[in-house]
């Protein structure tokens, strides 16, 4: 077997993943200092590893990244045998990848960057889905015309990837990869 990279691990861990879109559960610090977590879709993995998401520009974990741009990050196949975590710094993605990741979210996702907002959010739920029907009619073509403003990208730049795997009749295993001058080292951890 050829040994890959861990980002080509972590690549083959997502294909492996029979859901799609993948959803993994990033991890910030607040400015009070505690950690936030929440579920996010993994919009793409790059050659070098980089994991990027797209959220509202609005939203807590923006605050969050502006403050201390670096964040954590777990991928669970849903089977549940497979895990990896990716720790690492947050840097902002291109206008042209959020522009290409917005035209690959599904429909539903788009009217969703569109229109969830703290005003849409107060609203009645008769209310709020009149609002969203009526600019779902209104804008047949979201993917082609872009994101709205307030549509924000990031890659999580690894620094660590853990790799954990389940083991039906026998021990689980962990396999942590650090950054380490222009390479990675590998660590074989307890289960």
């Amino acid at each position: 077997m050829t040994a890959m990279t861990p980002s080509g691990l972590f690549i083959d861990h997502l294909e492996k993943s029979p859901t799609t879109p993948t959803l993994m559960t990033l991890a910030t610090v607040g400015t009070d200092g505690y950690p936030r977590t929440r579920t996010v879709m993994v919009s793409g993995v790059g050659e070098d590893g980089r994991v990027s998401f797209h959220t509202d520009a609005r939203s807590r974990k923006v605050r969050d990244i502006a403050t201390c741009p670096k964040a954590s990050l777990t991928v669970l196949t849903p089977d549940r045998e497979r895990q990896v975590t990716v720790v690492g710094d947050v840097v902002p993605d291109t206008p042209t990848g959020e522009r290409a990741a917005f035209a690959r979210r599904s429909r539903y996702l788009q009217l969703l960057a569109w229109l969830n907002d703290a005003d849409l959010a107060a609203k009645t739920t008769e209310e709020r889905r009149r609002l969203w029907a009526a600019f779902a009619d209104e804008h047949p073509d979201l993917g082609s015309s872009g994101p709205p403003e307030t549509w924000a990208g990031y890659a999580v730049v690894p620094r660590e990837y853990l790799f954990w795997t389940a083991d039906a009749v026998g021990p689980s295993r962990r396999v942590r990869y650090s950054r380490a001058g222009g390479g990675w080292s590998r660590e074989v951890l307890p289960g």
